[in-house]
């Protein structure tokens, strides 16, 4: 046999390897006659499965496997060696579903029955996600089950609402403090609104299992919305920038190791169902209304800044801030079933509380005033001037937040709708002046 010329590394590789399978077959067969024959169930023992290189197997040539013999034996084994030579191991089977993955499957299942009887309920709605068939950026087939896991995963990263009476050095005033800091900071950096609705509430999840002292509140505030930043924000600022606001009282060495401890302390669950992201998807059934999306903004963020909102559900206080946005607006009927499908299934008397809230806030004195400040600039269109404006003048008025009138259901979707043509010029005409007046 004369010696073949190798031009390269690569070459001489795949020489040395077609050798070595040569001299393999031949060692083998020589094997084969001198041993004895053995009992066919001692050969399935003392088969072995041969791994071979990729170089080895393309080699081999599968037309002279026996015609008769059985590709496996009783063990899902390759036989290893034939009449013609050493034959690959058998490839792994395709790995079957898990326990885990068929009970994954049995939920998202029973959710979607779930919504599917929510649906035939006393208010009736048109179905707005038909729309976006054609829009792969809203998601039109998973839209019901993301909102459904947010709906249950909203409860979960709630903060305990009674953290404020369990700690020894903190008091509701300094709440109220810091985070009408941590709202002028957020300002100061231009970054996203859910990165302040996540940092507040890492903070207070924070602040529920432990306890921390009165120094500590503002490292506590900067390391919570330098965590968020990281986790929302697309360019996040520097920890440096960071300890230059603090104006020396954290350095950058301290922000670092407050965020490994509030990480490690929360277990590195981050997964906090953004406000902003309920508050988009009622706004679907408000035609998405720039004014009613700049009203409905400025009161999510007052259930964010003020206390008395700790451990209510961001679903909710966002229901509630579009129901009072509109009602600001004048908009006949305030509450539709289009607005109770989309904002997950609440109604006005779900809402009494959260919106009582919100009005008190608004005629109460301002309590953060950076907060107030920040949306009295021409770019939220005022926002804190005319809802605190409306709610003095409605409170002088002495009406009545939940009149029946002002939404419809299945029951009396006929009536109001004839009702409202007629009494709109008397009721309508005591609010809709005031704010479009407010708004120029």
């Amino acid at each position: 046999m004369l010696p073949v010329a190798v031009n390269n590394e690569n070459d001489y590789r795949i020489t040395r390897s077609r050798k070595s399978v040569v001299e393999h077959t031949q060692e083998s067969r020589r094997s084969t006659v001198l041993e004895a024959p053995k009992s066919q169930s001692e050969n399935r023992e003392d088969q072995q499965p041969v791994r071979l290189y990729l170089n080895d197997v393309s080699n081999l040539d599968r037309r002279n496997w026996p015609q008769g013999e059985a590709r496996h034996n009783n063990n899902g084994v390759a036989p290893s060696t034939t009449k013609s030579g050493p034959v690959p191991a058998r490839m792994p089977q395709k790995r079957q579903a898990t326990e885990s993955s068929t009970n994954l499957t049995a939920v998202l299942n029973n959710k979607k029955t779930k919504i599917a009887d929510k649906r035939k309920i006393e208010y009736e709605y048109d179905d707005l996600d038909a729309e976006d068939y054609d829009d792969p950026a809203m998601c039109h087939e998973y839209v019901l089950d993301i909102f459904s896991y947010f709906s249950d995963l909203e409860t979960r990263m709630l903060p305990d609402p009674q953290y404020l009476y369990k700690q020894r050095h903190l008091k509701p005033k300094m709440r109220s403090i810091l985070v009408d800091w941590l709202v002028d900071m957020h300002l100061r950096f231009r970054l996203l609104p859910e990165s302040l609705f996540l940092a507040i509430n890492i903070m207070d999840r924070f602040m529920s299992v432990e306890v921390v002292q009165v120094d500590k509140l503002q490292l506590l505030a900067t390391a919570s919305l330098f965590i968020a930043a990281k986790y929302e924000e697309v360019f996040s600022p520097l920890v440096k920038n960071y300890a230059y606001f603090t104006d020396g009282a954290s350095t950058e060495e301290e922000i670092l190791q407050a965020e490994k401890y509030i990480l490690t302390i929360l277990d590195f669950d981050l997964n906090y169902p953004n406000p902003m992201n309920f508050l988009r998807r009622i706004l679907k059934a408000d035609d998405y209304d720039v004014q009613s999306r700049t009203l409905g903004k400025y009161l999510v963020e007052i259930t964010a800044v003020d206390y008395k909102f700790i451990g209510m559900k961001p679903s909710l206080c966002c229901a509630s801030a579009m129901y009072l946005a509109r009602l600001i607006l004048g908009k006949e009927p305030v509450w539709t079933g289009n607005l109770i499908h989309y904002s997950g299934g609440y109604t006005i008397s779900d809402m009494k509380h959260c919106v009582g809230l919100l009005f008190q806030y608004l005629i109460a004195p301002v309590e953060h005033d950076e907060f107030f400040r920040k949306y009295t600039s021409r770019k939220f269109m005022k926002a804190s001037l005319l809802c605190r404006s409306w709610a003095k003048k409605f409170h002088q008025e002495n009406k009545d937040l939940f009149d029946e009138l002002l939404s419809t259901t299945k029951r009396s979707f006929d009536s109001i709708s004839s009702s409202t043509s007629t009494s709109s010029n008397s009721t309508s005409s005591t609010t809709v002046p005031s704010t479009t007046s407010t708004t120029s």
